[in-house]
């Protein structure tokens, strides 16, 4: 074999070989810590084959939990996220969240409703590096064909001997102890005091001598309100109510208590979306931020999941029929972020939730 042949045949194997690396070679992998719905085919397949990669989704159920697994360089272990947004803020101070680009966050900024043009995209210095994607309110959870309406404009019911063994409590973190404050007059976004916090204590307590049922997860709320089993549930609000009424069961809804002692009593929570600082993948994680806040993704996440919620972006609405309006409230919506406080991060979370799990562990 001469030397221009061998050169010719070992071009031939270099370009097979190169050819082969790249037909087995493995798509891109985003790895991504979320709330229910953000792991939807609907959402990600469309993503990923515009994006030739694969989107590894981890469901959770409770936020602060995810905020343990992505603290310190756990944000290292994921490239994107969809949690809370007190979460998020957290995370953000902390340095773990990718830059968001000026360009992107003006789109949104141009697409989201007034509302959340202020409280989530304002011009800051420095900005927010996490977009808002879904939201609802926190309220008591209601099924009028069992209850009136207007015994359940506060919280006082869950405290009721005579619905003992019949409040349903969501077991997800903060959820059930923010709404409870709110109904205590203590604000739980400022600092509290000694006595504010032995005050939840005994409020803790006496819910628990109660005997509530304490929730997992959404279906098994859901089952407990339709049934009857459950008069109400605290912490889950329009979260688990919104695909009841999708299904057509319009007596569900999710009451706004009226204010009380001069503190507003609705929670508006807020989910959003971020990539992870530092991690290899992170422009292609950003893309898929983009992708969740958008008109198209927005809409999916909006209606199409095991569970429904509104979208910031205000675009959305005007996609929705006459019953998908109603499933959602939407008319409900201007009363809501009225008379509502905007979940953020609470000062003292630590040690409400401590104080919670040291009275659960007491009353089992």
């Amino acid at each position: 074999m001469n030397r221009r042949r061998f050169l010719q045949l070992s071009a031939i194997f270099l370009g097979n070989a190169a050819f082969s690396r790249q037909a087995f070679a493995q798509p891109l992998v985003l790895r991504y810590l979320c709330w229910d719905g953000y792991d939807l085919p609907a959402l990600l397949n469309e993503f990923e084959h515009l994006n030739k990669c694969d989107v590894l989704s981890e469901v959770i159920n409770d936020s602060p939990a995810a905020y343990v697994k992505l603290s310190g360089e756990g944000h290292l272990d994921y490239d994107v996220t969809s949690i809370d947004s007190p979460w998020l803020e957290r995370l953000d101070r902390e340095g773990s969240l990718a830059t968001i680009s000026d360009s992107l966050r003006q789109s949104r900024y141009e697409q989201y409703y007034p509302q959340f043009r202020e409280q989530f995209l304002p011009k800051q210095n420095p900005p927010r590096n996490w977009l808002p994607t879904r939201w609802g309110w926190i309220g008591p959870t209601i099924n009028t064909a069992y209850v009136k309406e207007e015994d359940y404009q506060s919280y006082a019911p869950c405290f009721a001997r005579k619905n003992r063994g019949k409040i349903g409590v969501m077991d997800w973190g903060d959820w059930p102890i923010l709404p409870i404050a709110l109904y205590l007059g203590i604000d739980p976004y400022q600092p509290l005091d000694k006595y504010a916090l032995e005050t939840l204590r005994q409020a803790f307590r006496a819910l628990f001598k109660n005997q509530p049922i304490f929730v997992p997860d959404i279906s098994i709320g859901q089952k407990g309100i339709v049934d009857g089993s459950l008069k109400t549930i605290i912490g889950a609000g329009t979260y688990l109510t919104s695909a009841l009424r999708r299904a057509g069961f319009s007596q569900i809804k999710t009451v706004l208590p009226v204010p009380r002692n001069g503190l507003k009593q609705g929670i508006i929570w807020t989910e959003g979306s971020a990539a992870m600082k530092g991690n290899p993948n992170e422009a292609l994680a950003m893309k898929l931020v983009e992708y969740t806040t958008s008109i198209h993704a927005s809409y999916i996440l909006s209606y199409l999941g095991a569970t429904c919620n509104l979208t910031p972006n205000i675009e959305v609405e005007k996609m929705y029929s006459a019953k998908q309006r109603a499933s959602l409230q939407v008319d409900d919506v201007a009363y809501v972020l009225k008379n509502s406080l905007v979940n953020r991060t609470s000062p003292d979370i630590g040690q409400m939730l401590q104080i919670w799990q040291s009275e659960l562990f007491k009353a089992s």
